[in-house]
């Protein structure tokens, strides 16, 4: 079959990260082709590099038998590449008509005379282009919304707008980066249906970047599945479902946590009261709804896992219990009161803190003061004290680099310093997001060591952890979520064995 798009050897570096490293693949013509991959992949740099975004560093990308890296991208536009965009791109305060007007400059005949002059032509190609835009507006049920601004439809519908508008170009190839991103699952369902009829009607090839695997899984043909910018996989669906290397990408590599199994069967012996209550929780930012109406409880004592594929709303989740997002709609309790309302340097003091994603230390301060920033609220120095002394003994390496500026230490010193910091303040509940992310596996293992010691001291932890099996091997009850939805909940130990886990990351074929 021919290839429609071919990427060989493809790689970009921006100073001294490499994005993508030599990136190979084809993608035949009139298929869907999905491009996968855990967050930092390296999904929309090969997007960008395609559609002229990017130049890429080195390697060549044609565009049927057409070499079009190095192009700018109004011109691989004309040659029939389109795409939309992970963070939607619409013009707000224009109506939905106009957003897909203004990519009909290539079916225009009209030249700048007719224009200025107002000619018959002009008039003519004007009402054949409004046509065809009502057209594709009505294919995705927008056509009663061709006067309303852009900006007041809702996230699905400004999705699909993106399409229509990408449509517009009459393209060859159709790129998609996460359409189903904020879409509820009557809306993804909706979509793959979408997908397969774009196809056939106007006779494109589709590449699809996508966190929702349930889309994935169902509506490509080929996938090809990327890490840390290298390729790990390419085959159909079910033969990527089952690859090793991708199972590792999405779920983790094993670990062990020996003091689990005692302290789930004492908890099994005297259930502990619940420190944290949440209800009916929905999340809504940017226009997506990221969390819709989950409930999940964290007992004192315990370590509870919130895990699930790039895009399930775990670190929204988190942010929204720790006030750093509103809650749209639900309860959050934190030891019997209601906290939907109060403060984030409240719940500090109130006994919550979180260490977040992408660790957020201030790197212009020492080691010693970013401690110190963590223990703000706490005014009996003997308490600090012992604050510094816990971070040093969890981990050592800070110990040595007391006077290091925050912004000069690694990647896991770093993230080991970010939950020090929030220790500092001798929390009950400890917040953690994504303690792996972007560490080296040595490092790692010092840190979910250093969890199970936190753990065993007492510490109730919820913990969001991209590395699946690590998560579920620390923790003793666990929630999964998909797209915003709690899909599966239990036993840690159990949901570790659980196929459905697996499902959740991945989704299920149904070629």
């Amino acid at each position: 079959m021919t290839a429609a798009l071919a990427l060989d050897n493809v790689e970009m570096v921006f100073g001294g990260l490499r994005a993508v490293g030599g990136v190979s693949f084809e993608v035949p013509e009139k298929s869907i082709f999905g491009l996968i991959g855990p967050n930092g992949a390296g999904k929309t740099t090969v997007f960008n590099c395609v559609t002229g975004v990017y130049a890429p560093t080195r390697g060549a990308v044609s565009f049927h038998g057409r070499r079009i890296d190095g192009l700018p991208a109004w011109q691989i536009a004309d040659l029939g590449v389109a795409r939309t965009f992970q963070n939607i791109r619409l013009f707000g305060t224009m109506s939905v008509l106009e957003n897909v007007l203004v990519a009909s400059h290539r079916t225009s005949r009209a030249n700048l005379f007719d224009v200025v002059f107002r000619t018959r032509k002009h008039a003519d190609d004007e009402l054949a282009m409004r046509k065809r835009a009502m057209e594709l507006l009505e294919i995705f049920n927008l056509g009663d919304e061709a006067a309303e601004r852009a900006s007041s439809l809702p996230y699905g519908d400004q999705r699909r707008l993106e399409i229509a508008r990408a449509l517009m170009l009459s393209p060859r190839v159709l790129l998609l980066d996460e359409p189903a991103a904020g879409m509820n699952s009557a809306e993804a369902q909706v979509l793959k249906r979408q997908i397969h009829e774009l196809r056939d009607r106007f006779d494109l090839t589709v590449v699809l970047v996508e966190h929702n695997m349930q889309v994935v899984m169902n509506v490509c043909e080929l996938v090809h599945v990327m890490d840390r910018g290298e390729t790990i996989a390419h085959g159909t669906p079910q033969e990527v479902q089952n690859h090793p290397k991708v199972l590792e990408a999405y779920l983790g590599k094993g670990g062990e946590e020996p003091a689990r199994v005692t302290a789930a069967a004492s908890e099994r012996e005297k259930p502990a009261e619940t420190i944290l209550s949440v209800k009916g929780l929905e999340v809504a930012y940017g226009g997506i709804r990221a969390v819709k109406g989950i409930d999940l409880e964290v007992r004192r004592g315990e370590l509870v896992a919130l895990i699930g594929a790039n895009g399930a709303g775990k670190t929204t989740t988190l942010k929204a219990i720790a006030r750093a997002l509103p809650v749209k709609a639900g309860e959050v309790i934190f030891e019997g009161k209601k906290i939907n309302d109060t403060p984030p340097h409240a719940l500090v003091s109130m006994g919550m803190a979180l260490s977040p994603e992408g660790r957020a230390i201030f790197p212009n301060l020492t080691v010693r003061e970013n401690l110190e920033m963590g223990a703000f609220t706490v005014r009996d120095p003997a308490v600090i004290a012992r604050g510094f002394e816990q971070a040093v003994s969890l981990f050592p390496r800070l110990g040595e680099r007391m006077t290091q500026l925050g912004g000069t230490l690694s990647g896991g010193e770093q993230q080991m310093l970010a939950i020090a910091r929030a220790l500092m303040s001798q929390p009950k509940l400890l917040l953690l997001d994504e303690p792996s992310l972007g560490i080296a596996p040595v490092l790692v293992d010092q840190i979910f060591e250093a969890i199970g010691r936190i753990r065993a001291q007492g510490m109730t932890i919820l913990l969001v952890e991209q590395n699946t099996r690590r998560a579920l091997a620390a923790a003793q009850r666990a929630y999964v979520l998909v797209t915003g939805e709690i899909v599966l909940s239990g036993d840690a130990a159990e949901l570790a064995v659980d196929p459905r886990v697996q499902g959740a990351y991945l989704g299920e074929a149904v070629h």
